[in-house]
């Protein structure tokens, strides 16, 4: 067994009535992998700005955040900055939600406010026939599941996909839903370590925006399921890193 662990850098915290009821980011991710929290180490880098020593992690996972990333936050900005060095090593890195636009600004891309609007919970991501090939997605691809669902919940969007990235997937609301970066880096927009009862929880608590911007949120609520893919592909990104 090594020593290495997967690393979650988190940029944020769940909202209240989740945490109080489900616990935070970190703990959503070690449960949907399937793993040993003692295989995991995270970082709250948007309380303190501590980062591993490179050679103990097996891979980096990128939370979501209430925060934006255009605010360009001093810890957001360092943390970018950190995570530069990971480009030309073969660690895994999985960005998520706000984590996906952080990679992507790394790559030189652009985020900025949706112009399509909130894109807010079940969320049918179509993918692309690159993801037949990648190691994240094409286990899905392979069970005839091309158009899965995951959980989403975002304002902000990469609205320019960096150049040197490949489009995996997209949403009705997002064109640049999920990409990878050489072999070894994803950005997911949609949130794959949520369940049924954390997104309900989200839509709960941004109902009366979601109102006044239009979405019906209790029709968002009837469409919600439990069956997404989210727990595939975490398990399936905890298998790349420890294979590596």
């Amino acid at each position: 067994m090594t020593n290495k662990v997967i690393v979650i850098i988190q940029t944020g915290q769940a909202i209240p009535s989740a945490l109080e009821k489900h616990g935070d980011f970190n703990e959503w991710f070690i449960k949907a992998m399937n793993i040993d929290s003692s295989q995991t180490k995270t970082f709250r880098v948007f309380e303190q700005l501590i980062f591993p020593d490179p050679d103990s992690i097996a891979g980096i996972i990128i939370t979501g955040s209430a925060s934006m990333v255009t605010q360009e936050l001093d810890w957001s900005e360092k943390t970018i900055e950190w995570l530069r060095q990971f480009l030309h090593m073969s660690i895994p890195i999985l960005g998520v939600c706000y984590g996906h636009q952080l990679l992507a600004r790394l790559l030189g891309g652009n985020v900025d406010w949706n112009p399509l609007g909130r894109e807010i919970g079940q969320t049918n991501v179509q993918l692309n026939q690159h993801a037949k090939h990648d190691d994240l997605f094409k286990d899905l691809i392979n069970n005839n599941i091309r158009n899965p669902d995951f959980y989403a919940t975002h304002l902000q969007s990469v609205v320019q996909l960096p150049r040197d990235v490949t489009l995996l997937g997209i949403t009705n609301l997002d064109p640049y839903h999920c990409f990878r970066y050489k072999s070894h880096i994803w950005g997911l927009q949609f949130h794959p370590e949520f369940t049924s009862a954390i997104i309900s929880e989200y839509i709960h608590a941004r109902s009366d925006e979601m109102a006044s911007e239009g979405i019906d949120p209790n029709v968002k609520l009837s469409e919600i399921n439990s069956r997404t893919f989210g727990n595939e592909l975490l398990i399936k990104f905890k298998d790349i890193c420890f294979s590596t």
